[in-house]
């Protein structure tokens, strides 16, 4: 799971620019053991796993560059393998995101699961890859 979040930052990265790099390969081990985690404990709440992989990987800095674009994606993809489709797109949600990931941020965990909750559309199991096929491609056309 590590490798598709450092392979997900690198296709990032490459499609919409910035610098390639690791800072932190044992951050990305704990936080992704700890997203894995959340998950199993809340597999009913999608909005709840993204807004946790919103804010450990967005106040993190583990990367060189991208870490919020980096974070936007492992919500969303964490949000719709567990049936919820984040309907905003990262240029609308920079602005949030930013807030997130500001030291000594005041936006809190359950701010984010509100604008999740907000921002995300229920999808049904049999469209699910068609979905996870659609963000794939987007996020690597940096349309995401």
């Amino acid at each position: 799971m590590q490798e598709m979040i450092i392979n997900i930052h690198n296709a990032i990265i490459k499609f919409s620019g910035g610098a390639m790099g690791v800072r932190d390969e044992g951050g990305i081990y704990n936080s992704t053991y700890k997203l894995l985690n959340h998950q199993h404990k809340n597999l009913r709440e999608p909005q709840s796993i993204g807004a946790f992989a919103l804010n450990e990987f967005a106040k993190r800095h583990y990367f060189v560059d991208g870490n919020k674009r980096t974070a936007y994606a492992i919500a969303k993809i964490f949000m719709l393998i567990n049936g919820c489709h984040l309907k905003v797109q990262y240029k609308e949600a920079t602005h949030f995101i930013i807030e997130i990931a500001k030291y000594e941020s005041k936006v809190h965990f359950e701010e984010i699961r509100k604008w999740l909750s907000g921002n995300c559309l229920p999808i049904e199991q049999k469209d699910l890859e068609n979905y996870l096929n659609k963000a794939a491609l987007n996020l690597m056309l940096g349309e995401e």
